[in-house]
Parts: structure tokens; sequence; C-alpha cells
């Protein structure tokens, strides 16, 4: 539907004394010479194009919505489409009329996106941005004097917004009663969960590699979003060649506690994983498979995976979404809208030693351009799980792509990372389940000579690929912030782990306790078919066990209490 230019044109100007404004729908335009702001690279770029007059306590109180429509086109020309548009339209709250940054509240900058600028276009045309009704943030932080002012906003190299007319529309109204928003203290604990995060994920990393930073773009208004929302539920799935068959089977049992006849895309909101474990988030999330179903479909592909076949991944996609290069971004296609977000890790050969792994997406992020742009979907499973001396590396968009095993088999920790952006740094996090694909045995690292060289190997490559650190690091912090601190929100099944739960003592303190004895295992190759059998046999004793059950009605408890929202 095209924006009626005419109907804007015939209303009237906003007054600039708005005190006693009768009610109706008014503007606020620009000049209308052309504006235009030119991204420099990776940092913000801003400029206030118009704004409206100073608004009196009054006003405020009887504006029912805003909603900017401006003529605008880009630099005409993109490398690649897949990576996002990166020029866009805000409104921000500004002290009076003389600032030139917003008002910052509580740590957090009062700006808010209307809508992003056409990708490739390079004529002149018009966009409308999102309405913002009367019961948004933006009219619960408005202070008297405060003006609302309208922004171009670029972001890396040879972006660029041209603007030349625009109308802020503005409805005024009977008063409605709103309570000032403080953020205050939650913006403060996400500052400080995201702060220690980020120094576990760095003390994780291997020597010298590189941990981005959380960038200030993440404390503003606009990402303020989902306090009010229901908690998440997230599902994080370890690597483990043939062994994944197990987390499936862990999986079911939960789901047909919490959820019978519901698909696992249908409860979690976001699905990340490894190695297998990212296949499998594929499956269960991308291509919305039911948990019996990705079975028996793992099942078969792990006979004919080891060596691996590009084609049985294609034939698989081409079965279920009709297309066998299908990209792994949601965004890209209409017909995965609504879908949970899922997430793959890989490592990239060049700076695998000092560079963070790479994720993979579903869906587009926020404040980051995608590492592969329209990644295709059976490219990004061969990516995650490229395990040196079973799979050739992968090679696509400029990298070349190891098992992300290697660096984060357990993707908890980045998954967590990934959460805040996605859904906002205030919205809560029920459920958080964890699965891995079975304890190893405990072993001594042989001294590394000529005699020892092939068991030395084999341990160095155990350590890089242990789980179980992970969840040591990450279980207690998940839960120290559930949304009750009282309550737990981590779960975590392991066969062989002694079902390790976080229980309250005598005292009123929380601590973890073994449920059960530990009973590692010998876990065999990741391609060791014969072993699946053993697996399976391993996780149906280990579901039965008290401890086990305890925790996986807990788990299902928790997941079930909030009625599904996709």
């Amino acid at each position: 539907m095209g924006i009626d230019i005419t109907r804007l044109l015939d209303l009237p100007d906003f007054p600039e004394d708005s005190s006693g404004t009768a009610a109706g729908t008014y503007t606020v335009t620009p000049d209308f010479e052309e504006h235009s702001l030119v991204g420099e690279g990776p940092e913000y770029k801003y400029q206030t194009w118009f704004q409206t007059p100073p608004l009196d306590p009054e006003t405020i109180k009887r504006i029912h919505s805003v909603q900017l429509f401006a003529e605008s086109h880009a630099q005409g020309f993109v490398d690649n489409a897949a990576a996002g548009t990166w020029t866009w339209f805000e409104l921000a709250i500004m002290e009076n009329e003389e600032a030139d940054k917003p008002r910052v509240k509580d740590g957090v900058t009062l700006a808010w996106t209307s809508h992003k600028n056409f990708l490739k276009q390079f004529e002149y045309g018009w966009k409308s941005g999102v309405k913002f009704g009367e019961k948004h943030d933006i009219f619960r932080l408005l202070e008297d004097g405060n003006v609302i002012a309208v922004r171009l906003c670029a972001r890396f190299l040879e972006w660029v917004v041209y603007a030349k007319s625009g109308f802020l529309q503005i409805e005024i109204g009977n008063k409605v009663k709103r309570k000032p928003l403080e953020y205050g203290q939650v913006v403060t604990t996400v500052k400080t969960v995201n702060d220690v995060f980020r120094e576990i994920n760095s003390a994780m990393a291997l020597d010298g590699m590189q941990i981005a930073k959380v960038p200030e773009a993440l404390f503003t208004a606009g990402m303020m979003t989902g306090r009010d929302q229901r908690p998440l539920r997230v599902l994080s799935l370890d690597g483990g060649g043939v062994r994944g068959i197990a987390a499936l089977m862990l999986l079911d049992e939960v789901m047909k506690r919490s959820h019978p006849g519901k698909l696992p895309h249908e409860v979690f909101d976001m699905i990340g994983g490894t190695s297998t474990g990212g296949f499998i988030a594929v499956m269960l999330g991308r291509m919305k498979m039911s948990i019996a179903d990705c079975i028996t479909c793992y099942t078969k592909f792990m006979n004919v995976v080891f060596p691996p076949k590009n084609k049985v991944i294609k034939d698989l996609i081409q079965e279920r979404l009709g297309d066998p290069d299908k990209v792994l971004l949601m965004d890209s296609d209409p017909a995965a809208q609504g879908s949970c977000k899922v997430f793959l890790m890989a490592v990239n050969q060049s700076g695998a030693n000092n560079h963070a792994p790479v994720t993979l997406r579903s869906y587009e992020h926020p404040l980051e351009r995608p590492a592969v742009p329209g990644i295709k979907l059976w490219e990004a499973c061969r990516a995650t799980s490229a395990a040196p001396s079973f799979f050739e590396p992968l090679k696509v968009g400029g990298f070349t792509f190891l098992d992300g095993g290697l660096q984060a088999n357990n993707p908890l920790g980045w998954h967590v990372l990934n959460i805040p952006y996605v859904f906002g740094p205030t919205r809560n996090t029920s459920c958080f389940l964890s699965i891995g694909t079975g304890t190893p045995r405990t072993e001594t690292v042989p001294n590394a000579n000529a005699v020892n060289i092939v068991g030395f190997a084999k341990s160095m490559a155990s350590i890089a690929t242990n789980t179980e650190i992970t969840n040591i690091l990450f279980r207690s912090l998940i839960n120290a912030f559930a949304p009750h601190p009282t309550e737990k929100k981590y779960w975590r099944f392991n066969v062989g782990d002694g079902c390790p739960d976080f229980v309250e003592t005598a005292e009123g303190t929380w601590e973890w306790k073994l449920l059960e004895t530990r009973e590692e295992q010998e876990l065999g190759e990741l391609d060791d078919v014969a072993a699946m059998k053993n697996t399976i046999t391993a996780t149906e004793k280990y579901m039965k066990l008290e401890g086990a059950e305890v925790m996986i009605n807990e788990c299902a408890k928790s997941l079930a209490a909030v009625v599904c929202q996709h």
C-alpha cells in the first residue's frame, strides 16, 4: 500500500507553542533540501534531520502516537544484499532544541529505530516508519521542554542515507495515564551479567583470542524491549558426532512431559548448536522437524555422513523445504517467518588460535553484519561439523571452516551472549536447557614423546572439545540471574554426569549436588556408528535414574509454565 502524501500535505502544522493544542492530527516537516549522512566504518554515525518544537507536560500527556514518513534512498549499490541494510531512521528524545545528542537515562540512550532505509534503490521513494502508539516508552520518558528529533543513521564504509522530504505525524487527543519509566537496576544488572559472561568467554578462549566488546548501541531505549513479554525458552546442543542421538532422546523426553504434540520450534525461542548439535538445531528450528522425524533422519544420516556427502544434506533440505539451496537466513524466506531463531558455531581455519569462533545465524543481528552473507543451509551444516581428520574443511565466503567443536563444542556461553541482542537485554529467560552427548572417562594426559604421540594427540583433542568446563563456568551464573532469584532456570542433561542439580540447603543457600553417581563412558570416535547402539542404551538407562527423573520433571514444568506464542 502506497503512502498518501496528499493526506499528509493537507494536515496542519504542529504548533510552535503546543500548550492548549486542539485534538487532531498534525505534522512536523523539515526544510526541503537534500540531507545526507555517510558511514565511515563500524562506528555509528548520526545526524539530526528535523525535530518538534519543545513539548510541555500537558501536551506530552495528550500525545496518542507519532509516526515518521520519509522520502529517501541509499547509495544505490551493495556488495551483497544478504549483508543487510545499514542506513536507517530513528526517533530520539533531546533535552531541548539546542541539544545535539539524545538524552541518557540510567545509562540508556533514549532513541528508537523508526525504519530501515531502502537497500539498493538509487531514486527517491517514500517509506513509513513504525507507529509509536500511546503505550510506547517514548511517551513515558518525555519531560518538560524535550523535543522529539528525527535522525539519519549510517554505519559501515560507503553506506549513505539521502533524505529530502518527510513528515512526523503527531496525534493529539485526550490525556493518557502513563507511569514514568525507570531503567535503573535492570540495566545495571544486564551490564554486570554481560561483563561477567565476556570475562568467562575470554578466560575460556585460546591465548590471544579476540573477544568482541558489548556495543554501546545495545543500551539504547529501542533495545530495552521485552521486559513485559513472557520469559524466553532456549535450547543449547553440544557437538558429539553420532552421539548426538542422546541429545535427541533427552529432548524428546522433556518435550513429551512439557508440550506433548508440540514441535520444538513452537516451544523454544532460540536453538543453538555446534557440530552435529548445530545440524540438529537446523533440523529442529529451521526445517521445523519433529523430534521423531529428526531421530529417524539422524540415524539414517549418520550411516552415510562419514565420509560426508554434500548431496545427502542437500537432499534432506530439498525434501523438507523444497529447495536444496535454501539460505540459512530466515528473514529472506517468508515461509520461515515466526520460527524460532537458530545459530551454529564454526571455526575459521585462519586465526583459529587467536580469534573467536564464527556464529552463523538464521536471523538478522541488529548490531552485526553476518559473517557469511547468504550462506546456504547445507553450507552452514557442513561448516559447523567439518571435524579435522573426518571432514574436508569447507570453503565459503572467504572462510575456510573447521568444526565449531574445536572452540565451542558446548555453545552455551556464545548462546547467552546472543540473547540480549536479539530479544533485548531486559527480557528474562525462564528455561535454559543445555544437552550434552555423554561424559567421557577421566584420563591422564600422557607425556608428549615419540612413544605416546598418538595418545597425547587424542588427549589434546578431548581437552579442546571438553563441554563440561563451559557448563560448570556458566551454570551458577545463569541461575543467579533468573527472573526470580530462588527459582532455577538452567538445566543440563549429559549421560553419565551424575545428574548435578541446583538445590536449596537447610540454611537457605543454593548449591550444586550430584543426585546420582557419575558413570563416565568410553565415548568412541565421532564416526563410530556401531557405538550409537551403546549410546542409545546408556541414554535409556540415564533417563530412568531417580535423579534424572526429578530434573526432567522440573525442566518440563518450567517449559510448560508459559503458553506458546509463536
